[in-house]
């Protein structure tokens, strides 16, 4: 094995570089770059994925991040808030993704507790495929302030 101070410096990292390491159990093993910035990221930014239950997707606020991904069911889906008593302050982004197939996709009313901007109801993307996020802010013990944004796409290309 080369000595480390022998080894040359790589000037141009790529997510496909791998570096020596060990795992929990102390076994020596390769990772990518690529999978520890997913690693990482997944780490800072905290996302829950919602298990649904019934096509409810239930955001429980005492989850120690404070962002989650729901994936839409081809059904009516419902997202609902726990906890919403004990975490006045908390802030955070639900992404949205709808399935491949949406014959039957629709959403329900949010809970009383859930504000809009203008008190307007929600006019849910309901296209295969597309996502959408609902930022959140709770507001008091009975106000979870949201805001939609849908159909997001790529970005046009000259």
């Amino acid at each position: 094995m080369p000595r480390i101070k022998d080894i040359g410096n790589d000037s141009q990292l790529t997510s496909g570089d791998k570096l020596l390491g060990t795992d929990v159990s102390g076994s020596t093993k390769n990772y990518t770059l690529g999978d520890i910035s997913n690693f990482a990221n997944a780490a800072i930014l905290g996302f829950t994925t919602v298990t649904h239950s019934s096509n409810t997707h239930t955001i429980d606020l005492n989850a120690g991040e404070n962002n989650y991904n729901v994936t839409a069911q081809n059904a009516t889906n419902t997202i609902t808030f726990s906890e919403i008593s004990s975490n006045v302050g908390k802030a955070g982004t639900i992404v949205i993704t709808n399935p491949s197939t949406t014959g039957s996709l629709a959403w329900a009313a949010l809970q009383s507790s859930v504000y809009t901007p203008g008190g307007s109801t929600i006019s849910f993307n309901l296209t295969a495929n597309k996502i959408a996020i609902l930022t959140y802010f709770v507001a008091a013990t009975d106000k979870i302030l949201v805001n939609y944004v849908g159909n997001f796409g790529s970005y046009p290309q000259p």
